[in-house]
């Protein structure tokens, strides 16, 4: 594969976006035409390529998750093909893979979902297995390989969201306006409190505040 940038040096990426539409731009050159599409033919599209978790996605523990999403233009407030990339991938050959089906969507409209004209230009361009869930064949990943040398490190750090930490019971002060005896509850248990309640330890009523 003769370099996308000729004789020029790649830049050197400090954002995820300006990576990943560099890299949609060298798949519409160095891919795409295997499915007889025209890299000038990209330029009628309106698109934005950005690394973000798809809509619903909440994690998980079977590895079956969506890669990547693509929303029609009619769903965007200006009118344009929005790409997202999970942001659990940081291995930059599966990035582009997931943008190369992405990309597709954009070209063949979301409407056709994965058949028609999406499976058309998938198998084309040399994608494999299960439309909805394609991966890069032999020859397809060389040429991804390629595109990566080329591009440089993908500036971004692996997003896992099943490493999040639940958050614990939080507690509140309670204390007491007559002898300054204090303890802590939960909100449940605050709320179970009322006028008549006494403290524990002077036996006061209506003498218990609960505090942040």
């Amino acid at each position: 594969m003769q370099g996308f940038y000729g004789s020029f040096a790649v830049p050197k990426f400090n954002e995820r976006e300006s990576w990943l539409s560099a890299a949609a731009i060298m798949l519409q050159h160095e891919v795409f035409p295997a499915a007889g599409i025209d890299p000038a033919a990209w330029e009628s599209y309106r698109y934005r390529v950005a690394c973000g978790f798809p809509i619903g996605f909440r994690g998980s523990r079977t590895g079956k998750v969506t890669l990547g999403q693509a929303f029609d233009p009619s769903i965007s407030a200006d009118g344009t093909f929005e790409v997202f990339i999970n942001p659990i991938l940081d291995n930059p050959v599966d990035v582009i893979a997931v943008l190369a089906h992405e990309l597709i969507h954009v070209e063949a409209g979301i409407a056709c979902g994965h058949r028609g004209r999406f499976a058309s230009v998938a198998r084309a361009i040399g994608l494999t297995g299960p439309m909805t869930a394609t991966v890069p064949g032999d020859e397809l990943r060389g040429k991804l390989q390629r595109i990566v040398a080329e591009l440089g490190v993908y500036p971004h750090a692996k997003v896992n969201p099943n490493a999040r930490r639940k958050q614990g019971t939080r507690l509140l002060k309670l204390q007491c306006g007559s002898c300054n005896w204090t303890a802590r509850l939960s909100g449940l248990q605050a709320r179970r409190l009322h006028a008549a309640s006494a403290c524990p330890v002077c036996a006061s009523v209506n003498s218990l505040i609960v505090e942040d």
